[in-house]
C-alpha cells in the first residue's frame, strides 16, 4: 500500500522536464508538436479553482519565494524540524477538485510515512512545507507544479502541470542530536 506513496512522494528528484516529449529516434513527437490542442493548464496556484470542501484560501496563507502556499491550521510544541531529523508525517493529498489521490491514514495499517529531513527523496514543496513544523503542528500546503510534479504531473492519478493540496501533520520527531 506504501508504493504509491513512495511513487508520489519519493525519487521524484529524478524526475526531469523536458519541455518537449521526444520519439525513440530523438524527433518531436505528434503529441508534442500539437500543444495548442490541450487545454491550456492554470500555471499559478492562484488561477486555480479549489474544490470549497478542502478549505483553500490563499489569502490566508503566507506565500514562500518559491511560490508555495503555507497555512498553519494548529500550532505544534518542542524544537522546529530540520535537515537530519527523523520524522513521521501524517497527509492526505488532494487535487484542486477535491479528488483525494492518497493519505497516510488510508493504507493498512495507518501510519505516518518515515523520513529524514533532507535525505529522504521528496517533491521539492514537500521537503520545504515540512521543515520547520513542530511536534503536533498541521499545515496546509499549496504546491504550484513546479514544486510538485512539474509539466508531467505522474499520470494516472496526478495529471500534467497539477497544483497539488496537502494537509500536513508532524506526528513524530526525532532532532538530530536528540533535542
Amino acid at each position: 500500500m506504501r508504493t504509491f506513496v513512495l511513487i508520489t512522494l519519493l525519487l521524484t528528484a529524478c524526475a526531469s522536464e523536458s519541455g518537449s516529449e521526444q520519439s525513440e529516434q530523438g524527433q518531436p513527437s505528434e503529441e508534442a508538436a500539437t500543444p495548442q490542442e490541450a487545454a491550456t493548464p492554470a500555471l499559478d496556484p492562484r488561477d486555480v479553482e479549489f474544490a470549497p470542501e478542502l478549505g483553500v484560501n490563499l489569502d490566508a496563507m503566507t506565500v514562500s519565494e518559491s511560490g508555495l502556499y503555507v497555512q498553519v491550521l494548529r500550532e505544534g510544541d518542542g524544537p522546529a524540524a530540520a535537515a537530519g531529523d527523523t520524522m513521521g508525517v501524517e497527509y492526505a493529498l488532494w487535487l484542486p477538485d477535491g479528488t483525494k489521490v492518497d493519505a497516510s491514514a488510508d493504507h493498512e495499517p495507518p501510519a505516518p510515512l518515515p523520513m529524514v529531513l533532507g535525505r529522504t527523496a521528496l517533491i521539492a514543496g514537500w521537503t520545504e512545507g515540512v521543515t520547520g513544523m513542530r511536534l503536533g503542528e498541521r499545515r496546509r500546503l499549496v504546491l504550484p507544479y513546479e514544486l510538485a510534479y512539474g509539466a508531467a504531473g505522474r499520470p494516472p492519478r496526478i495529471p500534467e502541470y497539477s497544483t497539488l493540496v496537502f494537509e500536513v501533520e508532524l506526528a513524530q520527531h526525532a532532532p538530530i542530536g536528540g533535542e
